[in-house]
Formats: C-alpha cells, structure tokens, sequence
C-alpha cells in the first residue's frame, strides 16, 4: 500500500515560457505539475488524475471552456482553483465567464505568480486534506441486517470511506453496522456504513457515518495529522512568502 498527500496542478499551454514559471513556483510550493499543450490531453488528464489547481491560457487557447467542464463535472478535481493567464480584456472577460478564481496578465511578473500562489496554497491545502485517503490496515468488524458478523481489514480510509478485503460478497447499497478502532485514539469507533462497490474478488468500498460527532471528529484529526506527515515527507514544508 503506498500513500500520497501531494497536491497537484494541472498546466495547459503552449508557451514553453509559460510552463518554465510556472512549474517553477508551484514546484518551490511543493505542488506537482502536469502540464499538456493541447485541449484534448488536458480533458482526459481531468479524468485520471485528482488536481487541485487548473492553470489555462487564455491567451492562446480558445476551447477553454471545455476543460472547465470537464473539471466542474470530475467528482475528484470539481473544486480545483482556476488560474487563468489573461492579457487582453477580451480573454480576461471570457475568463472571468468561466470561472477563473486569480488571472495573471502577460508579460510574466514571477514575483507576483509566487504572491499569489503562497496565497492559494492554503485553499489547495485544505481541499487536498479533505479527500485524502490513507492506505493502512485496521482491524474493522461488520455487522449484516441479518446478524451475521463478518472480521475485515482496510486497505484504505478516508474521512467518509473506506475500501476493505472482505470474505464474502456484499450487495451494492447494503447497509451494514462498522466497528473499528484507529492508532493512537482511546475509544472504538462505531458506524452505519452503505456498500457501494464489490469486485466479487474479496473487496468492496464503503461509504461511513460516525455514530456521533466527537467520534468523527477523532477520526479527522487522526487523518489530519497523518495527511500532514506525509505531505511534509514528500515535500518538506514549504517556504513562506516574500515579505
């Protein structure tokens, strides 16, 4: 099991200029780059990979609207910050249209871009703290309708989820009682949790709500604090913005 908290930002351009600054800053911040010079390989980008931040010149693209879509319509990447690089009034306006969160005008001023993105980075923070996901193996009991107790494990957990190895088939949108407890917090965890997927292979995902609000407030602060030790083993903590 392998685990990630890095944030990424999606940069689609042509400009080679363009990606050099702006790989630079984001990478300064400790977010991930991924950059495509073409509309197309943007939109299926969107479909494979989770970002926080949308970085789209407006300048030189025309179908941008598209790729708004497809990140408006992703359920992983549909609250990514939009950054548009827009010069003229025309492209600015067309910018604003669609969404764009920051706009930056060329010629490039790097003392700006970084500005703004140590500004953005918090929200991109926060966004990417909330849906991460932690692969560990906890001990989980299951609870059927019928009585029947069922010991599992966990690949994964997230703050409302978490996909298990089970020894039977479960039904999609059965309802099921959880019980589990987690590293470093006193009290056992109990749970209504929904099946919502089973490859018939001995897993299944789950989606969970915490029988009370201290116990799920236990279990983001546990996710928290794990989420920022590997964001900070990834990437060290970043530098503080200029004065």
């Amino acid at each position: 099991m392998s685990n990630t908290a890095e944030i990424r930002a999606l940069l689609v351009t042509h400009d080679h200029e363009m990606v050099g600054i702006f790989s630079d800053l984001f990478r300064e911040i400790g977010v991930a780059v991924q950059s495509y010079g073409d509309e197309s390989g943007a939109e299926l980008g969107l479909r494979v990979v989770r970002f926080e931040a949308l970085v789209l010149d407006f300048d030189n693209l025309r179908k941008t609207l598209p790729i708004i879509k497809s990140l408006r319509d992703s359920h992983s990447s549909k609250n990514a910050l939009v950054f548009a690089v827009a010069s003229d009034s025309d492209a600015r306006q067309r910018a604003l249209d669609q969404g764009a969160n920051f706009a930056f005008e060329r010629p490039f001023e790097p003392t700006r871009i970084k500005q703004v993105l140590h500004t953005a980075y918090g929200l991109m923070l926060r966004e990417r703290r909330r849906y991460f996901r932690y692969a560990v193996k906890l001990k989980v009991r299951l609870r059927r309708n019928c009585g029947t107790e069922l010991q599992c494990n966990t690949m994964n957990i997230s703050r409302n989820g978490m996909a298990v190895n089970i020894p039977c088939v479960l039904d999609l949108g059965e309802t099921l009682e959880l019980v589990f407890s987690i590293p470093d917090v006193s009290c056992v965890m109990t749970a209504e949790g929904t099946v919502v997927w089973d490859d018939r292979h001995g897993k299944a995902g789950l989606t969970f709500q915490c029988a009370n609000l201290d116990q799920q407030n236990r279990l983001v602060g546990w996710l928290d604090a794990e989420f920022l030790r590997h964001l900070n083993s990834e990437h060290g903590t970043p530098s503080p913005p200029p004065s």
